[in-house]
């Protein structure tokens, strides 16, 4: 028997129902598509996963939270709750986000080239907040919410790894 999930990100609600298969895990995005085989699996201990769609590979940096997770694919960041979906009313029921500040991490090993807010600014859910080069590639980070920066612990030119704390947001008041 399938397991549906509410999947939030933003104002955009969609679900997801799993459903094992012998050894194999299958996904469906709201019951609307064929079943496809899914497989997600860490790589080494930098946060990087490799999620396989059919025999479709898509890298992404998962950093995991109690009710959801922020989740990096090139340069698109989903901060998405996830929660159970309650059958029989046909709503939804999910724990309300945390109202807390939300730490932005370094998805990848880099080095900052440009830092485009400072403490005390006010952001929007998008804006770019900082550029990593990694690979010969630069990367735009954005914020996952409106909020204003409460730590921004490096600067321009620096070395970062993957994990280190990048920038702290509180919501604004």
């Amino acid at each position: 028997m399938a397991q549906k999930y509410l999947v939030r990100h933003g104002d955009t609600d969609v679900t997801i129902e799993l459903e094992r298969d012998g050894d194999a895990v299958l996904a469906r995005y709201d019951g609307q598509e064929a079943w496809r085989r899914v497989a997600l699996s860490p790589v080494g201990d930098s946060g990087l996963s490799l999620l396989m769609l059919d025999d479709r590979p898509v890298e992404l940096y998962l950093d995991r939270r109690r009710g959801g997770a922020t989740v990096t694919i090139g340069r698109h960041i989903l901060d998405v709750d996830v929660s159970h979906w309650r059958a029989g009313s046909g709503r939804y029921h999910r724990e309300r986000k945390d109202a807390g500040a939300s730490r932005i991490t370094a998805p990848m090993t880099g080095s900052i080239v440009e830092v485009r807010c400072s403490i005390g600014d006010a952001v929007h859910q998008g804006d770019v907040l900082l550029v990593i080069e990694s690979m010969k590639m630069n990367n735009e980070l954005r914020s996952p919410m409106n909020g204003v920066v409460e730590a921004l612990p490096l600067d321009a030119g620096q070395r970062i790894k993957a994990g280190d704390l990048l920038v702290a947001l509180r919501p604004e008041a």
